[in-house]
């Protein structure tokens, strides 16, 4: 998924970073995960994490990334649905499946996309059409694959495991064909080559890791409250004044869904009501106590940030309140200079200061 602060393309920064200050894996709390990518990368390394973060499709993608281990089985939906079952009995959907991906939820994946009837929904009436955030055709595959998935788990036939590997497939292949620049603060105006593609749903598999990671769709001040002892805070907070609710509401609506409350939406984009998911690390004012508060809650034995050049907090101010919760005042900076995401072009009224930036990851011991 396209996300501003996506650390994908930093991982082997970050991990290089562990490796040199010699911490052993443990367990980790990613604390801002975002869409998991460090989460993940703690995982395959030995970790066992706990992630948290304010939004839903961030717990989404924490539940398909960091917590499920194993291929979930589609026995009980293979029994309980018929059109699945017709579906799999067919040659020509097999012969589909088998070119492409003949796993459980390969199978699933390919009949969600392929052999499901689109229907006009929820996002069919609000994201399609005057918004033009997706075409009809893909905003009707969006409502029949939400609403199936719901379905499904309401009736008991697939766990937890398959329905978020297949909602974070679905969140992930709406993204492709939003019609966005890569944030979804506004849509384009007309339509993009790849919003004009066909809705794709590329199915997750999951990682085996170490047992009992876990997700939390909560603020990460109060899930290191009730974590206690870890080995390693691991902090990419937002590093700027937006706020990811007014950014990112389309896939967290996908993540909510709508069949059993319809919520009410604002604005010429359709953004949601305010309700607890904005930040107090967006505020200038704000961030530096904030950053305060989790280092004294963490019950971490080493902590780990990642900041940019171009955040709201001054690198002097973050060392600073760093060296403060440390056990023994010691302060240790790594830098790395990269080329910035860019949601859309220099244009008047919008220039970007300049293409690279400096990720400054910050290091202390917090207690022995």
């Amino acid at each position: 998924m396209r996300y501003i602060g996506n650390k994908t393309r930093l991982l082997g920064f970050i991990t290089a970073a562990i490796d040199r200050l010699g911490i052993g894996s443990g367990t980790a709390h990613d604390a801002f995960a975002g869409t998991s990518a460090v989460g993940r990368a703690l995982k395959g390394r030995g970790w066992r994490v706990a992630s948290s973060d304010l939004m839903t499709y961030s717990y989404v993608f924490q539940r398909a990334y960091v917590v499920a281990q194993r291929e979930p089985s589609i026995r009980e939906l293979r029994a309980g649905d018929a059109d699945l079952r017709a579906a799999l009995r067919s040659s020509r959907f097999r012969a589909r499946a088998a070119a492409r991906d003949d796993s459980p939820l390969g199978l699933v994946a390919e009949y969600l996309e392929k052999w499901l009837e689109p229907h006009a929904g929820f996002f069919t009436s609000h994201f399609a059409g005057e918004r033009m955030y997706f075409t009809r055709e893909n905003a009707q595959r969006i409502d029949a694959i939400r609403t199936t998935l719901h379905r499904w788990r309401s009736a008991g036939l697939i766990g937890d495991d398959a329905y978020y590997l297949l909602l974070a497939a679905l969140i992930e292949g709406a993204d492709r064909v939003a019609n966005t620049a890569g944030v979804y603060a506004a849509y384009i105006k007309s339509w993009q080559p790849n919003a004009l593609r066909p809705l794709r749903l590329e199915p997750i598999h999951p990682m085996k890791g170490a047992a009992g990671s876990s997700a939390h769709c909560a603020d990460a001040l109060e899930v290191a409250r009730g974590l206690g002892p870890v080995d390693l805070l691991y902090v990419d907070p937002p590093y700027n004044s937006r706020q990811y609710p007014g950014y990112y509401h389309v896939p967290e609506l996908i993540a909510r869904g709508w069949s059993d409350k319809v919520p009410a939406l604002r604005g010429k984009t359709g953004l949601l009501p305010a309700d607890g998911q904005r930040s107090a690390w967006c505020s200038a004012r704000r961030v530096r106590q904030a950053l305060g508060e989790l280092l004294e809650a963490s019950g971490a034995r080493h902590v780990l940030i990642s900041y940019n050049s171009e955040g709201l907090l001054a690198e002097s101010a973050l060392k600073e309140t760093v060296r403060e919760a440390s056990v023994d005042g010691r302060v240790t900076c790594f830098r790395k200079t990269y080329r910035r995401y860019r949601a859309d072009s220099d244009r008047v009224g919008r220039r970007y200061r300049a293409d690279g930036l400096r990720e400054l990851l910050v290091y202390a011991r917090l207690r022995s």
